[in-house]
């Protein structure tokens, strides 16, 4: 969900893209046959494009109006789920051992010429794939879903019906107690907005319109979109550059064949614990694994010699082999494999196409996203201020009852009104 390595970003700009509003996907068969003839699934399809080109401008609840400058809107598929404690750990590691910086310095130390890194990206890798293997937390929203994006394909005879379809299947994971993954910012008002995707080189775009219209007159105006794209029936060479290629190797994707029974468990860190927590178990045998090293080492940082070795010596005492984790039930946490990751991509896009799916997440944001925030954040304010309200009226009826007057004020009182 997040792509932070490879990239000049700033601290600021760092916590925009951790912190962006979380938009659920969910597409029809028909709409994801549209984008895998791109070799891309819709939310893949979003990601160079969902920073919005323009400023947005947001209502507080005082009326003000407030500039947001470099918006980014992060989709993720409601099917995804975060990897279990063993796979995260996996990766987590591999991230680390799979950065490398080519580029070089030389540098003398006590008379030894040494080449050293001119950088470490490694942990730059590290900190998006730890930001992203984490389960969302019952005590914060950053990783709860804001709203959903449903998407259809122009060429669906049935598009309103599939559309109800859809939107029952979010209304039943929003509606679920407890909540199970995905978690929802506001499970009871959820903005779910429609996606018409029509393929230029094969659908007559005036039966597209007539569809779209029925949509509009079903759900509203503000909440349906139609997007025009795969101008090119994908024989002829790729008109636009590859601009998918460094989002997709960490791109986590869905897999539709899987139960919604197994794509909704685990439902929270208890029942799988996350990588920033470990067994009782497993701590029990870290610490084994501890005290049975050298008391005189000094852990000089945790990938100096000394700590590796002693990692590998605590690791070996409860190591999992690739066969018992490929045995595991796991959540599909499915990450492009390399034949998906180098394969072209958006070849049946033109530059219009383009185009049209960065004034799609620019209209869709001003459109429907902008003003149901304002919609959330006018409830939770009036939810503080009735809060306020009672507080002030127990507070002064508590004073009311149980404050005894000062001395003396009650006869001072009494001569007053003689």
């Amino acid at each position: 969900m997040l792509h932070l390595t490879g990239q000049n970003y700033n601290a600021r700009d760092i916590i925009r893209n951790i912190f962006s509003p979380l938009i659920g996907v969910l597409s029809s068969p028909q709409a994801d046959e549209i984008c895998h003839r791109n070799n891309l699934s819709f939310v893949e399809l979003l990601q160079p494009f969902a920073k919005l080109p323009n400023d947005a401008h947001f209502r507080d609840v005082s009326g003000t109006s407030v500039s947001v400058r470099g918006l980014r809107l992060n989709f993720c598929d409601v099917d995804w789920r975060p990897p279990q404690t063993v796979l995260a750990r996996k990766m987590l590691n591999e991230s680390v051992t799979n950065a490398h910086n080519d580029k070089t310095r030389l540098a003398t130390i006590a008379d030894i010429d040494l080449e050293l890194p001119t950088s470490e990206p490694w942990f730059e890798q590290w900190r998006e794939t730890f930001l992203t293997v984490q389960f969302p937390a019952d005590h914060e929203f950053t990783r709860h879903l804001l709203s959903c994006l449903l998407v259809l394909s122009s060429a669906d005879p049935q598009i309103v019906e599939t559309a109800h379809k859809l939107g029952q299947r979010v209304q039943q994971m929003q509606s679920i107690t407890p909540q199970k993954l995905p978690k929802w910012f506001h499970p009871n008002e959820v903005l779910n907005s429609y996606v018409v995707l029509h393929e230029a080189s094969q659908g007559d775009l005036s039966k597209a319109q007539q569809g779209f219209e029925l949509l509009k007159s079903t759900f509203g105006d503000s909440k349906c979109f139609l997007v025009s794209i795969n101008s090119l029936d994908g024989q002829s060479a790729a008109e636009v550059p590859d601009h998918w290629a460094t989002f997709i190797k960490r791109q986590p994707k869905s897999d539709a064949n899987v139960p919604s029974t197994d794509l909704s468990a685990p439902k929270s860190p208890q029942e799988a614990v996350s990588v920033i927590s470990m067994p009782a178990m497993q701590m029990s045998q870290l610490l084994e694994g501890a005290n049975a090293q050298d008391s005189d080492l000094a852990m000089l940082h945790p990938l100096s010699p000394m700590q590796e070795s002693a990692t590998e010596a605590i690791n070996s005492k409860f190591s999992i082999s690739s066969e018992s984790i490929a045995s595991q039930t796991i959540n599909p946490n499915v990450w492009a494999n390399e034949l998906e990751a180098d394969a072209p991509h958006g070849g049946c896009l033109t530059n219009r196409d383009i185009d049209n799916l960065r004034h799609f997440v620019q209209d869709y944001a001003v459109r429907a996203l902008i003003p149901y925030i304002e919609h959330l954040v006018a409830i939770l304010a009036e939810g503080v201020t009735n809060k306020k309200g009672v507080s002030k009226s127990l507070l002064s009826a508590t004073k009311r009852w149980f404050v005894t007057s000062k001395p003396g004020a009650g006869a001072n009182n009494q001569n007053a009104v003689m």
